[in-house]
Order: C-alpha cells, then structure tokens, then sequence
C-alpha cells in the first residue's frame, strides 16, 4: 500500500480486511472463518450490531453461500454489506427526522 496516510474510508476497508484475517487465523484453514471464529469475531467486533441477531449457527448457514461450513471472505463480505445496508436505513432515517 501507498505509503501516505489513510484516509478514514481507507482506514476502515483495511479494518474489515485485517479483522477478517485476524479471526480466519486462529483454527482450521487461514483463508476461511470456521464457526467458532465467526462467533469470537462477532462476539468480539459486532456484539452490538448483532445483538438481535438470534442464533449465530443459522447467520452462519444463511451467509455460507457454499455451504462448506466455513465463510470465505467474499461470504463474510455479504455480511459487512448487510449491516451497512442497516446503518444506511437508520442514518437516512435521523435525517428524515431533520
């Protein structure tokens, strides 16, 4: 990567990347998350985003597109995009409120 600072945008891609790789890591194969991985990672980075989530097995299944039980990051991706998607319908909307 550039040597020049991130910008904040930047900074939170690398984030999503590096967290991903953080947890892919730790058991099992390094490029996929197994399911205990997924559970430290959400339990860890998205414990309030995914509070209301329910049962984490089934998030799992429902994002496992394979369904090889591992995420891959592309699977893991679907996720970032859902909850951003969530965060998109709540900031639109506090500004209808304005």
């Amino acid at each position: 990567m550039a040597a020049e600072p991130l910008t904040e945008l930047e900074a939170a891609i690398d984030t999503v990347v590096t967290t991903f790789f953080t947890f892919a890591s730790q058991e099992g194969r390094k490029g996929s998350l197994s399911l205990n991985e997924f559970k430290e990672l959400v339990g860890q980075q998205l414990p309030n985003l995914l509070k209301d989530v329910g049962s984490l097995d089934e998030k799992m299944q429902s994002l496992d597109v394979n369904q090889d039980s591992e995420l891959k990051f592309s699977e893991y991706w679907r996720l970032i995009g859902e909850l951003a998607k969530e965060i998109r319908k709540e900031k639109a909307l506090e500004m209808k409120k304005k």
